[in-house]
């Protein structure tokens, strides 16, 4: 059981593994062709950049040059072991004149030296018409390369030129832009500046004629309390007026009460003091 189990969970860990293995493979796949797509549209872009410029015809015109001088370096070497193969013919062909000179006619050797005189002569001949080609050969590559060279200097020039309007194309463009759009911003700009002064005017408008109101209905008030003011004014002075009235009718009731009063608190007094008088006198 303990086996099963240990078999179960090693395959478990195996199987996430392998399914990690496999997200991580496809994720760098699909890195490579992202990278892939990204470098072709790169090249392309380039491709196009260079088009334009002038930078591939260059290119052409330099791995032109650049053949044509290889060629004529060639041929030159070439040219120059010729001649010195020509030269070292000549040299053994004076020697063997010389040896030839010393020689009389009648000896055996003067033939020898006369079929090598000969077939010397031969690869002079030989080596002078192979000189005379390779240095026909040389000159025409010699022509060649300052052609190439020529027209690369030209196309050179043409780039320089299509590279300098290319530029002030540009910067007349981008130029154009930026007056456009410091235009287009100052625009926007002024007009939000605008919009808010008609925004504040009409607002100022609108104030003023809130105040207008609130001043009319101020003056209203104003009146009508003016009008309470006076009223209540005139109500006072008649309520005083009534009221001196009052204290003076209270006053004159108040003596004659006052008068009644102490005569009908005397007599009892009076009565009450005689009665007491009475009684004492009674009483003794």
């Amino acid at each position: 059981m303990l086996t099963q189990l240990k078999f179960l969970s090693s395959l478990k860990r195996s199987v996430h593994l392998s399914s990690r293995l496999a997200s991580k493979l496809e994720s760098t796949k699909t890195l490579d062709t992202l990278n892939d797509k990204l470098r072709v549209k790169l090249f392309q872009y380039m491709s196009i950049y260079e088009e334009t410029i002038g930078i591939k015809e260059i290119k052409l015109a330099q791995d032109a040059v650049l053949d044509a001088e290889r060629n004529f370096l060639e041929a030159q070497n070439e040219r120059r072991e010729l001649n010195c193969q020509l030269i070292e013919a000549q040299q053994k062909l004076r020697d063997l004149r010389d040896e030839m000179d010393r020689l009389a006619r009648t000896d055996a050797r003067y033939l020898k030296l006369f079929t090598e005189e000969h077939s010397l002569l031969q690869q002079e001949s030989k080596l002078v018409d192979e000189y005379k080609l390779k240095e026909s050969k040389e000159r025409d590559l010699f022509f060649y390369l300052s052609a190439a060279l020529r027209d690369s200097q030209e196309k050179e020039r043409i780039r320089v030129e299509r590279t300098k309007y290319l530029q002030l194309g540009l910067s007349i463009l981008c130029t154009s832009l930026g007056i456009f759009s410091a235009w287009l911003l100052s625009y926007i700009r002024n007009a939000n500046i605008r919009e808010i002064l008609n925004y504040d005017k009409e607002e100022f408008d609108n104030m003023k004629k809130i105040l207008a109101y609130m001043e009319k209905e101020q003056a209203s008030v104003n009146k009508d309390l003016n009008l309470a003011i006076d009223l209540v004014q005139n109500k006072l002075e008649y309520q005083k007026d009534m009221i001196a009235k009052l204290i003076m009718a209270e006053s004159k009731e108040n003596n004659e009460e006052k008068v009644v009063l102490s005569q009908n608190i005397l007599y009892p007094t009076l009565v009450f003091g005689l009665i007491i008088l009475g009684s004492i006198l009674f009483n003794k």
